[in-house]
């Protein structure tokens, strides 16, 4: 039986497929195809998500690799789990809406047959724009030492132990952190793996490099994450 969306949102995802659908003949671009996955992943219901994520330095030290998983029910992520705190790692379909919105370049890599899995696939790399990713992974780092700093406060003041050296600690890392996003500049390509029939995504790798400055040297950074995604799970269970 065929899954109804049951949001008013879903709804009108589906019609802005089936209008583009309808408008789009013959060979699709890869703008186009970003269109139509934007709106279809917004217009699917409840689906799961996993991925690994490996972060490290272009002078060759990388951590170790994490993985994580989620799923979102009624357009909401109501699950997370990561092995690593401060992950970063958010829900998808934001991610996604936010590739498509802010794309500097797109093309179409491979449009056929997948012989591992013997279906369709349509491949996409993404250039997103460089102002627009530096500007969002500014806000991602700021909110993620507000998070941090305020759990740290938080833990401090039930056990009313050091709660003085963690503000300052606090202090002192928010001033180093406005110093690295002072220069900070952030490439990001992405690539995904459409399924054309449904025009929902099978696969999302991602590959971001941040340039900055820290005690007065350049440091380039990696994050480098896969996500898979599951979009006819049995049941999304909270």
């Amino acid at each position: 039986m065929m899954r109804k969306n049951s949001s008013l949102i879903g709804v009108l995802a589906c019609c802005v497929i089936i209008a583009a659908c309808s408008i789009v003949t013959g060979n699709r671009t890869a703008e186009q195809w970003l269109e139509l996955l934007q709106a279809g992943v917004v217009a699917e219901d409840n689906f799961r998500f996993s991925g690994t994520v490996v972060m490290g330095f272009e002078d060759g030290l990388a951590l170790t690799p994490f993985a994580f998983n989620g799923e979102i029910e009624e357009h909401k992520q109501i699950a997370l789990h990561a092995e690593q705190s401060s992950s970063l790692v958010h829900n998808p379909v934001n991610e996604i809406e936010f590739i498509a919105q802010h794309y500097k370049e797109a093309e179409i890599t491979h449009n056929g047959l997948d012989e591992a899995h013997a279906s369709n696939i349509v491949v996409l790399q993404v250039q997103v724009d460089e102002k627009a990713a530096t500007e969002r992974w500014k806000e991602l780092l700021k909110q993620e030492l507000s998070n941090v700093g305020l759990e740290a406060l938080t833990s401090a003041k039930e056990q009313n132990k050091h709660l003085a050296l963690v503000q300052q600690e606090i202090d002192r890392s928010q001033r180093e952190l406005e110093e690295m996003l002072n220069k900070l500049n952030v490439e990001m390509q992405v690539e995904l793996t459409i399924d054309p029939s449904r025009i929902v995504p099978l696969q999302m790798n991602e590959n971001i490099t941040m340039k900055y400055v820290k005690d007065g040297m350049d440091i380039h950074e990696f994050r480098k994450s896969n996500i898979k995604f599951d979009l006819s799970p049995d049941e999304v269970v909270r």
